[in-house]
């Protein structure tokens, strides 16, 4: 696979990959990683939605009077 990558992200993974004694491809796999297992955004909740649709028609009833 190819990737392009800009040349000073690549040099601060270079530059992290030398002081830990792996590849820069190494880490940067690893980051990839880790990213992945990261949770996204938690899900929306009923209750915050009604607060966000109670804001929101509020503004809105505003800019129509």
């Amino acid at each position: 696979m190819t990737i392009y990558l800009d040349d000073d992200f690549l040099a601060h993974f270079r530059e992290r990959a030398e002081s830990a004694g792996l590849g820069y491809q190494t880490l940067i796999n690893e980051a990839l990683k880790a990213y992945l297992q990261t949770p996204s955004e938690q899900p929306l909740t009923a209750g915050e939605l009604r607060r966000i649709l109670r804001v929101e028609l509020l503004e809105v009833s505003k800019a129509q009077l």
